[in-house]
């Protein structure tokens, strides 16, 4: 199957920023909403934040834009509903919907391992268009399969649902750096470091090898991310607006104290 071009740039804030007041550099970007091929998309997006603290951090959201690709102005469409939930243009014509603050979250946490409908209607009725986009199941299989903290010493094996739906049969793992956390533990350590990416084969487990692990340093801060998603299009038959439908299953650690100690 082709790649799709739809993964992970940076970390989220997932990770109970609101809580730590840590922000990280970048959230969840993908190539699907920043390529300048992309004009037009909508993006399902569903975190879970595995916490031992806090089990049912959930974060899920709907996005969409669409761009006229010739002044690279954004521009609204008529209508966008998702599962018949209605998502309301903001001013700027982009479109947003929250499912926990908006008192939805249910509704939400039922969308995983689900078909969802997305319609668009764009310069008419007749210039109107349906499309299921499958949101993969969720990851966590069980909070204790992921860590509380990180020793750089040891490989760390991580565990999640398979999902043998998930057409592209691989996940996406992260490990994050968190620069301003970790200088107010220890001024000395770097301000940035780089990501560390794997794509691996959804099949529920993956050890991520101690020496992999050894290029974050002593007392600082990371948080780890598992995702899988899918990516489909559709154009609007009348104005042949082509959009782009994204989504995102995905789990991620709160920042989590690395230890090079036995």
């Amino acid at each position: 199957m082709k790649r799709p071009f739809f993964f992970i740039l940076g970390i989220s804030c997932f990770a109970s920023c609101h809580k730590t007041e840590v922000s990280p550099d970048k959230g969840w970007t993908w190539f699907g909403t920043s390529d300048p091929v992309v004009y037009n998309y909508v993006l399902i997006n569903a975190n879970q934040v595995t916490n031992l603290s806090d089990t049912n951090e959930f974060h899920i959201d709907i996005s969409a834009a669409f761009v006229d690709s010739n002044n690279n102005r954004i521009t609204g469409v008529d209508n966008l509903s998702v599962n018949k939930q209605v998502i309301d243009r903001s001013v700027d014509s982009t479109y947003s919907f929250d499912y926990a603050q908006s008192g939805y979250l249910n509704e939400g946490l039922a969308l995983f391992g689900t078909n969802v409908i997305i319609t668009i209607k764009g310069s008419s009725d007749a210039d109107t268009a349906s499309q299921t986009v499958y949101l993969p199941k969720r990851i966590v299989q069980a909070i204790t399969d992921f860590p509380n903290a990180v020793n750089t010493t040891k490989d760390l094996t991580l565990k999640w649902i398979p999902d043998p739906n998930n057409t592209w049969g691989r996940v996406i793992i992260q490990i994050y750096y968190y620069g301003n956390l970790s200088q107010r533990t220890d001024s000395t350590l770097p301000s940035q470091l780089k990501t560390v990416n794997y794509t691996v084969a959804d099949n529920g487990i993956y050890t991520i090898p101690s020496h992999d692990l050894q290029g974050f340093p002593d007392k600082s801060y990371i948080s780890i991310a598992i995702a899988r998603g899918t990516q489909t299009e559709v154009v609007l038959p009348v104005s042949r607006k082509r959009v782009f439908y994204f989504s995102n299953s995905s789990a991620s650690t709160p920042p989590l104290m690395v230890s090079a100690s036995n």
